[in-house]
């Protein structure tokens, strides 16, 4: 399949799948375990996690998407940051903390905002990486974002960001890299 198509097919398909993962829970709010033997309370909105937020940015997207790329099949992390401000950022941190290592996937030193988001793709994984793992795995997986955000005038916060795959939509994402 042409590289094109699969982007375009990936950027329709994932969407739907993910709308379309129910909740195990009659709970608004979920505990996660994360790295280091922590746990965050994540809120939800209908089947998904809301967008983490604070009163100085929000969480915008953070999914998953399948690349071709010279024939090889990939997927990378996607990431956008809106500012509620004309606030600038010195620095962006964020790992994956789903596990009991956290795996840094971005550090932007010299963060730049587009059309006043911040946007930024993680490296490319290969489906047989352990950092793949749980695209294979049976049953609802929640996947966890530690944002880490600094600003020139010296604030700093962190965010968590829950991001949840249903076994539907861990096979859509399967099925467009083999």
């Amino acid at each position: 399949m042409c590289s094109t198509c699969l982007k375009a097919l990936s950027a329709l398909a994932l969407p739907m799948f993910w709308l379309a993962a129910g909740c195990a829970s009659s709970s608004s709010r979920l505990s996660v375990p994360i790295a280091g033997g922590q746990a965050v309370d994540l809120e939800r909105q209908g089947s998904r996690f809301k967008q983490a937020e604070n009163d100085r940015v929000s969480i915008t997207d953070a999914s998953l998407q399948a690349v071709s790329l010279d024939g090889n099949h990939y997927v990378r992390w996607s990431f956008v940051i809106s500012p509620k401000h004309a606030a600038m950022l010195n620095a962006v941190r964020i790992e994956d903390v789903s596990d009991p290592t956290p795996l840094l996937l971005v550090n932007d030193v010299a963060p730049e905002l587009e059309e006043g988001k911040w946007a930024e793709k993680a490296g490319l994984m290969d489906l047989s990486s352990g950092n793949t793992r749980w695209l294979f795995k049976p049953g609802e997986t929640v996947r966890i974002f530690r944002f880490t955000i600094s600003e020139p005038e010296g604030q700093n916060y962190v965010l968590y960001q829950g991001v949840q795959y249903s076994p539907a939509s861990k096979e859509a994402i399967r099925a467009l890299v083999r």
